[in-house]
């Protein structure tokens, strides 16, 4: 009669490490990993863990400090959950054609995500240099190359500066994402003039920069090549935003509200387009064309 309470006893011992003994569990169609995480060395050494039922990308910084790179939701990874890259998405208020879009680094994975799937219409190149990170973006976030969407490994900068004159609606540069380029885009006014030149006559460049203090030169160079510029922060002051049009256009309060009603009402994207209207038209910089 006592064999029942033993064995009882017995799993209540083992039951605990059989549960931490294994890798997490595979959410979503998403490839599991193990409980400490996964290391990859590319330019940057990289660490992808997941933390319920998020999944977050890790890496070093210049000054060797630890800072995540991207995370998404593997219950939802079409919605983008971390600001800096949901405020990118003022672009569609903007331009509301997203024809044929480019995204400069592979890290902005929220962001890639979101146009591929929320964009039935639209044409994504993403470039980046680093093949690990390619890899990493691939195999762990579900990021690749497909009928729509064309990751290519190729330096950030030579690539969008060798595509045709005129060929996107939105060019999305991540600062960050080009401080490895051999040439500083925000130096050399002859490159920011290279990628005005990218975008079609209705176009738009979406940039993201550090915090305010660090931001301020890159602003004001962007201003002395686009004509037309948009300056906000993000919601949590970590990031500046800055939506730089090819041409001046004008540019409505009340059209830029209807705008982001009917993309509220059309896509669930886990926020309001409408939140990006007042700290848009807060920094508005209009400048004479040359």
């Amino acid at each position: 009669m006592d064999m029942l309470p033993r064995a009882l006893a017995l799993l209540l011992i083992f039951l605990p490490f059989s549960l931490q003994a294994g890798p997490a569990m595979c959410i979503n169609g998403f490839r599991s990993l193990p409980l400490e995480g996964v290391t990859v060395e590319g330019q940057k050494t990289m660490k992808v863990m997941d933390e319920g039922t998020f999944r977050t990308l890790f890496y070093k910084n210049a000054r060797g400090e630890e800072t995540i790179g991207s995370r998404i939701s593997l219950l939802q990874p079409e919605v983008p959950i971390q600001a800096e890259h949901r405020e990118l998405l003022a672009s569609f208020l903007l331009a509301p054609s997203h024809g044929h879009s480019l995204v400069v680094g592979m890290k902005n994975i929220g962001l890639i995500r979101f146009l591929r799937n929320f964009t039935p219409a639209q044409f994504i190149d993403v470039v980046d240099q680093d093949t690990a990170m390619i890899t990493v973006a691939s195999e762990y976030f579900g990021v690749r190359s497909d009928d729509r969407l064309t990751v290519r490994h190729d330096e950030k900068l030579d690539y969008l500066l060798s595509r045709p004159r005129g060929i996107y609606d939105v060019v999305y540069l991540d600062r960050e994402a080009v401080l490895q380029d051999t040439s500083d885009v925000f130096r050399d006014p002859t490159i920011l003039r290279g990628i005005r030149d990218r975008l079609n006559e209705q176009g738009t460049l979406l940039v993201m920069l550090g915090g305010r203090r660090s931001a301020q030169k890159d602003i004001d160079r962007i201003i002395d090549v686009f004509p037309h510029v948009f300056v906000w922060e993000t919601p949590d002051a970590s990031h500046i935003i800055v939506a730089a049009l090819k041409h001046r256009q004008i540019v409505n309060p009340l059209v830029l509200r209807e705008r982001a009603g009917k993309l509220d009402q059309k896509i669930n994207a886990g926020f309001s387009f409408s939140m990006f209207v007042e700290p848009m038209l807060a920094g508005e910089y209009r400048v004479m064309e040359m």
